[in-house]
């Protein structure tokens, strides 16, 4: 376990160093998380309104479309981002037009990209729902959820590059995804190679400090307890945006590094030869 965090870790710094060689890729995620704030507003907003006054389904209907803008949103602009980081590591400096502009091409794709992505997860929450009427059905829903989440996370991996680098669609992206992954690593993955958790969790204890001490201080002080909270809803927010950015550089270093069998980015070739961690059967551990 030792080993698999100081390998995460040295993977996050460098992706660090590539962002902050090139920190026009962090706006990235700040212009999807705008973009999503504004649909949520437009179109979850009044859709949580009609599901709680008027009409149930037609509720549902206008929060799956929410969702569905929300999802192209982040992907789009993941995408692009990946595609801005493709040209940092080949040692360029993208602008922010560069990465929308080097997939405005793919917009279709990647809409549909997005369709599937929705999909999944619905199918994953209505098969929660539908064995949580008992707690064995519970059990088994988490087990089967968690499972299958884990599973489709690792073969998407390298969708976003693919996306951005090679422009096929998502059918293609996927297979190629889940093909790099197990030519590369073998099957039977129990581990993820993404490294924005680590970063996201590490970032998390100040922000949650800082919201449970607002907390305890805001029945005596009003106005530093409401300061404390919302510099924790502040640190929050960097660090899902940092974690998204490091985590997009790191898949495309990774891409690289797979299917070309070369180090960019001043990336360690042995961290990343490690990204994946192989299910151990016995005393035998499939190579990597």
């Amino acid at each position: 376990m030792g080993g698999r965090f100081r390998r995460g870790w040295n993977l996050a710094k460098q992706s660090w160093a590539i962002l902050r060689a090139d920190r026009t890729l962090v706006l990235f995620p700040v212009v999807a998380a705008v973009a999503c704030l504004f649909a949520g507003m437009l179109i979850i907003g009044p859709g949580i309104a009609l599901f709680a006054t008027a009409s149930k389904p037609a509720g549902v209907v206008v929060m799956v479309i929410g969702g569905y803008a929300l999802t192209f949103i982040g992907i789009y602009c993941s995408t692009a981002l990946a595609a801005a980081t493709a040209k940092a590591l080949d040692g360029g400096h993208p602008t922010l037009g560069d990465g929308f502009a080097a997939v405005r091409s793919r917009r279709g794709v990647i809409a549909q990209w997005a369709l599937v992505q929705l999909t999944v997860g619905l199918l994953l929450q209505v098969i929660q729902g539908l064995l949580n009427d008992s707690s064995v059905g519970r059990l088994v829903a988490t087990i089967f959820t968690s499972l299958a989440g884990a599973a489709w996370a690792i073969a998407t991996f390298f969708v976003l590059p693919i996306l951005a680098l090679e422009g096929v669609g998502p059918k293609e992206a996927f297979t190629r995804s889940a093909r790099t992954i197990r030519e590369r690593w073998g099957e039977g993955l129990v581990g993820a190679g993404s490294i924005g958790g680590l970063v996201f969790l590490c970032a998390m204890l100040p922000a949650i400090g800082l919201g449970v001490l607002g907390v305890a201080v805001a029945g005596s002080a009003l106005a530093v307890g409401i300061a404390l909270i919302a510099l924790a809803v502040v640190v929050f927010v960097c660090a899902a945006i940092l974690s998204s950015t490091l985590n997009v550089i790191f898949r495309v270093a990774l891409y690289r590094f797979a299917t070309e069998q070369r180090v960019v980015g001043g990336f360690d070739a042995d961290a990343l030869a490690g990204a994946f961690q192989p299910k151990k059967r016995g005393r035998r551990q499939a190579a990597i």
